[in-house]
């Protein structure tokens, strides 16, 4: 992927996003958006996000953990939600995904509704395989934050 004499700037790989609108068959019992949907979605945006990065084939990426997903306020029918993901670590074989969500806001506030730390791994015939990416830690104080959090997140396994 990269030359190892010039490794890339984690601040510098792709951020991905998407939006999304909270309908009926997303709800759950109670009416407000269902936490698997949510996760659903989150794992999407970090699988993109990788694939991103590494500008490899869907065939070469599999989630290995989905290391913490939190849910801090309640979606109703009817929002949209705009999640971004973004690269906080990546080691030989994996890359490791924060993905945030948002409602979307014409204003662009941004409360956050959902953040995840998701685990990617690169694959080829089945097995876990180095990717070639070299990239020096972030710089901007927060992706360095979520650096952080992602490596205390990798040690729990």
């Amino acid at each position: 992927m990269s030359n190892p004499e010039t490794p890339l700037r984690m601040d510098d790989l792709p951020a991905v996003e998407s939006v999304h609108l909270v309908k009926s068959l997303d709800l759950n019992h109670h009416g407000t958006l269902y936490a698997g949907r949510m996760a659903e979605w989150v794992v999407e945006v970090g699988f993109l996000t990788t694939r991103a990065a590494l500008r490899c084939s869907p065939d070469h990426l599999v989630c290995l953990r989905i290391h913490d997903l939190d849910f801090r306020h309640r979606v109703e029918k009817g929002a949209s939600l705009r999640l971004r993901g973004e690269v906080v670590h990546v080691g030989r074989t994996s890359i490791t995904v924060h993905v945030e969500a948002f409602p979307f806001q014409p204003d662009g506030s941004e409360e956050t509704t959902t953040d995840a730390l998701l685990t990617y791994v690169h694959i080829v015939e089945g097995e876990a395989r180095p990717h070639g990416l070299e990239v020096e830690p972030p710089e901007s104080p927060r992706l360095r934050r979520w650096w952080k959090a992602a490596l205390e997140a990798r040690k729990r396994r």
